[in-house]
Order: structure tokens, then sequence, then C-alpha cells
């Protein structure tokens, strides 16, 4: 019983498929219900009747008819130990119950080499078709099938126009041809009976390729591009399904949409068709988490592996499996790629109804059909990142505004940092002597000699000045430098008897470093401006 079901349950096709044949299914046979506007064979009273237009008819069975009407000009082959009988009895059997009346044969039309319907797939010559999905392109003979056109029956075959149909071997009644061959043979009488040239136009060529595929990585069919695949659509669209899910996908040589999954692999150095196959249908199709799965697995005309997966339950389970083994494919790309040789894969979905890819390095999670962060996801962190970034910034630029414009009792303001370090005392000689105290016991003060004890204690840690360097100083001897003052704005400076406050210590007044100069050059009068900052008020002062 579980064999069985996995029989009936799960339906794979790899293109190609050595040892099998595609099978041409219409004929013109007598005993071909199809070729009977009736839609069954001619009953024992029937007229059976046979128009001008009709190609060459095939009589291999014993037949019983009250009238036979024959075409003007027309052909009728009869097989081996073939008997037509005439009576005027009525047929009294099932399939004859409205018997005694015209029948007509309606096969008078060449049937479509680019029908889909006209062909399938078998593992001899003659046998039974087998139930298998398939893609619409690669339902007609591709450029590695190997097409029969069985012995026993008479053809009506329609090669279209201008077309370049490329096959493995072809074989007609029995009869194998080569490129050359065939295009002698479609001269010849019976040649046009079966395959009959166009009323305009060229008729389409037929090459033999007589190689088959060795190429590990598989062999592309060939039809899913240019004027093969546009024909066949033009025939198949029109008989599609209507999708029972919202989002459908449409696979690449295929003419309908679908509800399922479709992945789209780039390989690498080492991939092996049949090995990924025997992987993937071992490890999730023959699962039986997923019942149903129509899996087709082949190679594109472009290079690229493509794997379709579709079911009748609108397509939610085969697109859970496809993002399951999307899901693994990406753990093995992230791993270096060793089990399957895939270096991209992309995945569309019906559970989505969007596409996405993974590449070598990818670590982001591959679920639905959007299987990357989508556009508006990264739309989103790129604007949260950005607006990250004018954050720190604008935090960045008040800290240093608050730093650097301070507001004074007179006022004003300082212009820069810098003019801070720039305060002296008009006491002071303009070269005014600093004494360097030890490491251990540095000192930040004034030079003044009324320095407590107890305020050079609460100061005895400092930090090197950068406007100095790291030069080993003289502990012991005063330093003599020289100090150029030089007035930013040329703006008079105030006088003030504290220093600035140090940001890496605790805010307190302290006396300056440096003393300002005993001569200061009078400064020419200039507009204060006062601005408005932290509560000082805005003034304009004309000189």
């Amino acid at each position: 019983m579980e064999m069985n079901k996995l029989v009936v349950v799960f339906f794979l096709f790899v293109v190609p498929v050595e040892g099998l044949f595609i099978r041409w299914l219409r004929n013109t046979d007598l005993n071909n219900p199809h070729n009977w506007d009736r839609g069954n064979l001619p009953c024992g009273n029937d007229r059976m009747i046979i128009p001008d237009d009709s190609p060459v008819v095939f009589m291999q069975i014993n037949t019983t008819v009250q009238e036979l009407v024959l075409p003007a000009t027309g052909e009728l082959v009869f097989g081996s130990f073939f008997g037509l009988a005439f009576t005027n009895e009525p047929d009294h059997s099932a399939a004859c119950l409205d018997s005694g009346s015209d029948i007509t044969f309606n096969a008078s039309h060449p049937a479509d080499w680019f029908d889909p319907d006209n062909w399938c797939l078998t593992d001899t010559e003659t046998g039974p078709c087998k139930d298998m999905a398939l893609l619409d392109t690669e339902r007609i003979p591709c450029s590695t099938g190997d097409v029969v056109f069985p012995t026993g029956s008479s053809y009506y075959v329609d090669l279209g126009r201008n077309k370049d149909i490329q096959v493995n071997t072809l074989k007609v009644s029995g009869k194998a041809y080569s490129t050359n061959t065939f295009r002698d043979y479609l001269r010849t009488e019976n040649g046009r009976n079966i395959f009959p040239p166009p009323a305009t136009g060229a008729q389409s060529s037929v090459t033999m390729n007589r190689r088959k595929c060795t190429d590990q990585t598989g062999c592309a069919c060939g039809n899913d591009q240019g004027q093969i695949f546009e024909t066949v659509c033009t025939v198949t669209k029109l008989r599609c399904p209507r999708p029972l899910c919202a989002a459908t996908i449409k696979p690449v040589g295929h003419c309908c949409n679908v509800c399922g999954g479709m992945l789209t692999l780039t390989y690498g150095t080492g991939f092996n068709l049949d090995t990924f196959n025997n992987s993937i249908q071992r490890n999730f199709v023959e699962n039986e988490k997923y019942p149903h799965i129509k899996y087709i697995l082949s190679k594109r005309s472009d290079g690229k592996i493509q794997m379709v997966l579709w079911d009748d339950n609108k397509g939610v389970m085969s697109s859970q499996l496809a993002q399951d083994i999307l899901a693994d494919i990406k753990q093995d790309i992230t791993t270096g790629g060793m089990r399957y040789a895939i270096m991209e894969a992309t995945l569309q979905s019906t559970a989505t109804g969007g596409s996405g890819a993974v590449q070598p390095g990818s670590h982001s999670a591959h679920t639905g059909a959007e299987t990357e962060l989508g556009r508006g996801s990264v739309a989103g962190v790129t604007i949260g990142c950005i607006a990250g970034v004018l954050v720190v910034c604008l935090a960045a630029f008040l800290l240093y505004r608050r730093t650097s414009w301070s507001c004074v009792d007179t006022g004003r303001f300082s212009r820069s940092i810098f003019n801070k370090f720039n305060r002296f005392d008009a006491s002071e000689a303009r070269s005014p002597q600093v004494t360097i105290p030890t490491p251990d016991a540095f000192a930040w003060g004034s030079l003044d000699s009324g320095v407590s004890s107890a305020h050079s204690s609460r100061l005895s840690q400092g930090f090197d000045n950068p406007m100095f360097g790291e030069a080993t100083f003289d502990t012991q001897n005063p330093v003599p430098m020289e100090m150029e003052v030089r007035s930013v704005m040329s703006e008079e400076q105030p006088k003030t008897d504290f220093g600035f406050d140090n940001p890496l210590y605790d805010s307190v007044h302290q006396d300056s470093l440096f003393s300002d100069p005993s001569v200061v050059v009078e400064p020419q009068p200039l507009p204060v401006v006062t601005l408005e900052a932290a509560g000082c008020q805005e003034t304009t002062t004309d000189a």
C-alpha cells in the first residue's frame, strides 16, 4: 500500500531522460475514434464517408459498413489480412445505438507538430504513455529527444513554416532518418502525403543531432525561447486551466501560470544534475509531509537549473516544500556548497507572490517568495541608519556648541575655546616664567605666590598640555616661554581673575595659569554683538 502511495503521489521528471522516446499520437487510421466526427468507430450499417481532402487512410482492422464513399482523389492503405464487408443489418452493440447514419472521416487537416497534445513520452516505441508532469515546451520533441512515428499507422503532420526543429533522432514507420535523408524524403510523394508542404512560405527544417547528452550538469531542451516557444504557447494558451491561487508563477518554458514554487539555480564546478535530483527527491519529495506534489527539474537554455513544484491545493504545500528546499540549499551555500555545488538560488513562490535570491555569503533567512530583505525593508533600514547618524551628529554639535559658546557676566561670549587659553593679566610681563612642578605633585594654578597650599593640594592632578607636546621638563628651573598674543576678531579682551573650567575635572574656579601682558594695545572700537544663548539677551551697540 505504501509503495502505491508513492507512485501515485509524486511526479518527477528530469530533462533529458535517457531511454525514453517521444511518440507521435495522432494518426489517420480507420480504427482511431478521434478521426470520426461522431467520436466513435463506424458501425455495421453506417454510411462511411471519406472526404476529398482527406490524407492517406490506413485500414488495418476488419470493417463492416453499409456503404463506403471514397474521395475523388486520395489514397487508402490496407493492412495485412484486412477485410471489408457490407451489410444492411443494423448493429445492436452498445457503441452503435445511433447506427444507420452517415459517419465522416474528419482527419482532413494535418495535426500540428507544435501541439503538446499530439505527443507523449514512452519507455518503448509502441508502449503506453507515461504519466509525467512536464513543461509545455518539454511535451514536444526537444533537441535531445528520440522521435518516433510508430509502424502500422498513417500520419498527417504539419511541420509549420520557417522553423528550425532540432531533435536527437527521428524514425518514421520503422525507418530512421538523418538530416539529409529526411530532407530528401520530404520531396517524395509519400513524404508530401505525410508531411504536406505549407501553402505559402518555406517548410520548417528538421535537424537530427544524433548526439546523446553526456553533460553531467544536464542538457537543455532548447524549446523555451524563440519562435518555437511562441508557437507552442499560441497553441496551448487557450487551454490553460484557471489558477486557484491569487499569486501565480510562470516557469520558463511553460505557457500557463501555476500555483506553487519555482527555484532557479546557478551551479558551480562539480555540479551533477542526477546527484542533485536524487538528493532532493530522497530528502524532500518522498517526505509524506508533502503529498500530491508535481515536481519538474530541468536545465534551461540560459544554462540555469529550474525546479518547478505545484499542487492542486492552491500551491500551498508546494510553496512550503520549495521554501524548505531553498533553506537547505542556502545552508549548503553558506558552508561552501560542498553538497550541491550551487552558487546561487532564487525562489518564486505563490506564498508571497515575489522573488528573492541567496548567494554565497548571504546569512538572511529565506522564506516565502521574497527570501531576502524586501525593498521596503531595505529602504526602512537605510532610512533608520541615516536618521541614527543625523541624531549622533546633532548630539555632537550641541555638545560642541555648549562647550565652545558660553555666556559671561558682561553679556559677551567667547568666540572659541582658543580664546580662553589666551587670557592674560595686564599686570604680568610679556615673557612670563613658568615653573613646572614634578609629575608626582603637579599643581594647576596661578604663578602668584599667594596660592594656598590647600588649593594646590586639591588641584594636585593634571594632564599633558597638548599645546606643548610631551617633552621632558626641567622640574627645578623655570622655563621661559614666549607667548604671542593674537586677538581673534580684534575685540577687547575682558579682564577676569579666573581660568577656564576643565571638562576632565570638577568645575572649580581656579586662578589663571597665565596672566595678561602689562601692555595691551587699545583696539579700535567695534560694535559689540551679544547673542541670546542660555539666557543671554541679544543687544547691538553702535560704536
